[in-house]
């Protein structure tokens, strides 16, 4: 038996199908609307954090249960972003195109809320309302990224910081478009300062070494000047452009996808017409890292 053949037969509770090599997985045999074993939960995180985006078709939640299924992660109170809210649920966020609101496609790598001192630990997202062609979404390990550079690199930016904003985002132009929007902008960078994260961060349940940098967030690196930075950081975003590292996964209605949000990034694709409703969750934890 292999040890992927090992890995796998391992879990008890449900079955699980790799993705891909490096990431992903499909798993099999769990309603997420009645997952109240804590057997069950237990496997769900140590897959979670083992294959980093996880998978589940045919799904069918309420708000309450969605909720319910991210507390099996972590807190679903932790950072949110400004994304429109369901109504009733301070914690759902609504990620909607071709619905009359903020119209938001996330169609370039990131991982979710960088541009906080403590960003949430993980996301799900469930699929409402499905495009009949386009819209997937891609994901990328971290990890991954990382254990592709040469080690001569790999030593010198595990020496560095990067400072991370929502500046650089589509949420400025977002604010702007709404009625009041220069005092809407003006109150969210003055609550949202810039911080720095370091440019490779430590697992802190597999211990492995994250390539922690993404092009929506992060503006620059400590100490080198504009252009070494600019540099650098295109050289490391590149990383995650690799087919190797990548999951892409095809919406149908009714799918949950859970990721690990301190090991991935991950982006939309902006390629579909017509309406698509997603209902997001990020949850964390007191200390992402």
């Amino acid at each position: 038996m292999s040890h992927v053949d090992a890995k796998l037969t391992s879990y008890k509770n449900f079955t699980i199908e790799p993705f891909n090599p490096l990431i992903g997985a499909t798993v099999h045999g769990v309603d997420l609307a009645d997952a109240q074993d804590e057997n069950l939960r237990a496997e769900l995180r140590r897959a979670l954090v083992e294959f980093q985006v996880l998978f589940f078709r045919a799904q069918s939640l309420t708000p309450e249960q969605q909720l319910a299924a991210a507390r099996i992660f972590g807190d679903p109170d932790k950072a949110k972003a400004f994304f429109p809210k369901v109504e009733g649920h301070t914690s759902i966020e609504k990620i909607e195109t071709g619905g009359g609101g903020y119209q938001n496609v996330a169609d370039q790598w990131h991982t979710d809320i960088t541009w906080s001192a403590n960003p949430p630990t993980g996301t799900i997202l469930y699929g409402r309302t499905i495009p009949a062609s386009g819209g997937d979404t891609l994901w990328a390990s971290g990890t991954r990224a990382y254990e592709l550079l040469s080690p001569a690199l790999q030593a010198y930016v595990e020496t560095l910081e990067a400072v991370h904003s929502f500046e650089p985002s589509g949420w400025p132009d977002a604010f702007l478009a709404q009625p009041n929007g220069a005092a809407i902008y003006a109150q969210a960078r003055a609550a949202n300062q810039p911080v720095l994260h370091p440019v490779v961060r430590i697992h802190p349940v597999t211990g492995r070494k994250i390539l922690y940098v993404n092009p929506d967030f992060t503006t620059k690196i400590k100490g080198l000047a504009r252009k070494e930075s600019d540099f650098l950081l295109t050289l490391l975003f590149s990383q995650f452009e690799k087919p190797e590292v990548q999951a892409r996964l095809r919406w149908e209605q009714n799918t949950v996808a859970i990721w690990d949000n301190r090991a991935t990034q991950h982006r939309a694709v902006a390629d579909f017409t017509g309406a698509r409703l997603l209902h997001r969750v990020t949850f964390g934890e007191e200390r992402a890292f």
